[in-house]
């Protein structure tokens, strides 16, 4: 998967579109994308990183399920989904 740019435009704060870049790293290296996994690499707060994914997955950019846990799998939508 290639990070789309289209990141950029969708106005995130920079805790999502930091997670973005990072989740998109984590798919290139083959590493399943969890919130466990994205926070080995993750320079800011814990807080900050749930932050992110959850304002990721309001925006359609990932996919999950609530309430958000440290191991479940999420995914990158393609970008013509969203919002």
């Amino acid at each position: 998967m290639h990070m789309d740019r289209n990141i950029f435009k969708l106005g995130t704060s920079v805790e999502a579109t930091s997670l973005y870049i990072l989740l998109c790293a984590l798919t290139e290296e083959n590493q399943s994308i969890t919130l466990e996994h994205a926070s080995r690499q993750w320079n800011g707060t814990q807080e900050g990183l749930l932050k992110g994914a959850v304002e990721l997955m309001e925006r359609g950019v990932l996919v999950g399920t609530h309430p958000l846990t440290r191991n479940q799998p999420l995914f990158v939508a393609p970008g013509d989904q969203w919002r």
